[in-house]
């Protein structure tokens, strides 16, 4: 009969995971390149719906492999390829059952079998999403030619017109994150969500809406197999903070090419959607399972919220590689306790980035610290920040609660310190950029943002977007802003959302889009009102009666208006770019 996992289990199953590990990850010969197996060996709280992932050879040097549960016996299965001949995953025939130990054995071609085991999770029930149909339409644009259409107003303080690209956002409620309490997040809704481009004019260029309760995030331009996409990710959001959603891949007219899900039974969490050279996209996932806590009583089951990294192959959909913070990370290294709040999300990761030679830069807010993971061996290499930093911090470098670590070239580090608390509240958020000497295991600030006179730090959220020339771009996602700083760390363009929304990330990106949509035009007391939603390279409409041109108009933002007296139509509206040449046309009337 399957057993609760405690805490001694958990800790016990580092030790483990180590010693497996070490026939689990190898290379045989001087030419024999690591294999990387997942679950990890002495994971503490997998999926019963795992797959067995192989990455780091041909599926063609995979002979076998032997799953044995400790309650439901011999699995069977079939081997499905990666893209790219870089693995396989053996995918089972059945689940496995909820906190059972699994044993693996693995047989590859001119190596030594791999033996590990792990063990799998007691499952919870997500808790509910987070869903008000409340709205402010004082704080949203109404357009005519578009009246379903609701994007928040947009305000440029300062630089307007200075960015060389276009802002990308994604509206949501600001959270206010209430630890202490049962409700972990509150809100007061703007508006629907949605991925959404403006120009640096605050004008819209682009929004998607979506219905209510799904919101976006993380929308910025990637590359997918070296060609250019859209991408974000979209879904619920439940009270304790966490995404149940999916990923999104669009060209660069808004045609949506694919939703990517994570694997294992799993769904991705709203922190991060990063494609990767391979072909492959990271998500952050969030698992909420059962285990006993010392200090509580004997058989009494607790609320966890497990943060879980993994790697999904967008051809084929299968989970290439996962990472658990649980039997990774202390749980004594984390600030939050089980007593304040009902699912103890001890670690909150909010972001992955690849870091070369198979590793990979996360960022977990809720132990106040940056871990930098051997993929192979599931090793965490150091830790920046928090209770346990490999580096003696610098004057200055201590950051809180921070979001969006990213490596940059010159061994730094860059990241969004948000200064919240529990336990620290500084007098601003700030864009940080960390100077690392990994000999010296020291980090000192090698530069840092924000805004001048600025006393609100951002409760949650944000990010640093470094860009060419050496400036910067910061979302200071709970709070409205988003700005851009010079290489010298002037503000030199700022901008806000209306108050109680925000962008869990802000970017800004060259773009240039003509959509394989139609212009929407409609004619209302003397005047035609047109717009063409994601369109990019408009530079005058035009309205015809018949074939006679009867008055033409510059592009004047999302929806020009374009006075024709009395007439009511009908009316054709045509769209043309710098050179004349027509873009499109629609009928008005």
């Amino acid at each position: 009969m399957a057993t609760a996992l405690s805490l001694a289990t958990v800790v016990g199953a580092v030790g483990a995971a180590s010693a497996a590990a070490r026939s689990a990850t190898f290379t045989s010969t001087a030419h024999s390149s690591a294999v990387a197996l997942s679950p990890l060996p002495g994971t503490p709280d997998a999926s019963p719906n795992t797959q067995i992932s192989i990455l780091g050879v041909p599926r063609s040097q995979i002979q076998s492999a032997r799953v044995v549960g400790s309650s439901t016996g011999l699995h069977g299965g079939q081997f499905h390829a990666y893209s790219g001949r870089r693995g396989a995953s053996f995918v089972l025939s059945r689940p496995l059952a909820q906190g059972e130990r699994v044993s693996v054995t693995v047989h590859i071609k001119g190596r030594a079998p791999i033996a590990y085991k792990f063990t799998v999770a007691h499952l919870a029930v997500d808790p509910p999403i987070i869903n008000s149909p409340v709205q402010q339409p004082s704080k949203l644009q109404h357009f005519v030619s578009a009246p379903n259409l609701l994007p928040p107003k947009i305000t440029v303080m300062r630089g307007a017109g200075s960015l060389k690209g276009d802002v990308f956002l994604t509206p949501l409620p600001s959270p206010v994150v209430h630890p202490e309490s049962n409700n972990a997040v509150s809100i007061n809704p703007v508006g629907p969500g949605g991925p959404m481009i403006i120009d640096s004019h605050g004008r819209l260029i682009w929004f998607q809406q979506l219905p209510r309760p799904t919101v976006a995030a993380d929308f910025r331009t990637q590359r997918l197999n070296g060609h250019p996409v859209l991408t974000w990710w979209q879904g619920q959001v439940t009270i304790a903070a966490y995404g149940l959603g999916e990923g999104v891949i669009a060209d660069p007219s808004y045609r949506t090419l694919k939703f990517v899900h994570a694997g294992n039974g799993y769904s991705a969490d709203i922190h991060e959607f990063r494609l990767t050279p391979q072909g492959d996209a990271l998500f952050t996932v969030n698992s909420l399972v059962m285990i006993h806590l010392p200090g509580t009583a004997p058989g009494k089951l607790n609320l966890f919220l497990d943060s879980i990294v993994q790697e999904v192959d967008v051809r084929t959909g299968l989970v290439v590689w996962e990472w658990h913070s649980l039997g990774h990370i202390p749980l004594k290294d984390s600030y939050v306790t089980p007593a304040l709040s009902p699912y103890f999300d001890a670690f909150h990761l909010n972001s992955i980035e690849p870091d070369g030679d198979g590793r990979v830069l996360v960022s977990a807010r809720d132990t106040c610290a940056v871990y930098k993971i051997d993929k192979a061996s599931g090793r965490i290499l150091w830790t920046l920040g928090g209770k346990a930093s490999t580096f003696r911090l610098g004057p200055g470098a201590r950051f809180w609660f921070q979001h969006d670590a990213r490596p940059l070239p010159g061994n730094r580090v860059s990241l969004f310190d948000d200064e919240a608390g529990p336990p620290q509240k500084g007098p601003y958020s700030r864009g940080l950029v960390l100077k690392l000497d990994t000999r010296h295991r020291t980090a000192r600030v090698a530069r840092q943002y924000h805004r001048p006179g600025d006393n609100s730090p951002a409760n949650s959220e944000g990010n640093v977007q470094t860009l060419p020339g050496g400036g910067v771009f910061l979302g200071f996602g709970s709070n409205p802003f988003f700005s851009a700083f010079s290489p010298s760390g002037q503000l030199v363009f700022d901008a806000r959302l209306p108050q109680d929304d925000g962008s869990y990330r802000s970017f800004t990106f060259p773009w240039s889009a003509t959509p394989k949509t139609r212009p929407a035009a409609v004619v209302k007391s003397g005047s035609v009102y047109v717009s063409w939603n994601g369109a990019t390279t408009v530079a005058r409409w035009q309205v015809l009666a018949g074939s006679k041109l009867i008055a033409s108009a510059p592009w004047r933002g999302f929806e020009t208006r374009i006075p024709v007296g009395a007439g009511s139509g009908p009316f054709t509206v045509r769209a043309l770019n710098r050179a004349g040449n027509v873009l499109a046309r629609v009928s008005a009337q």
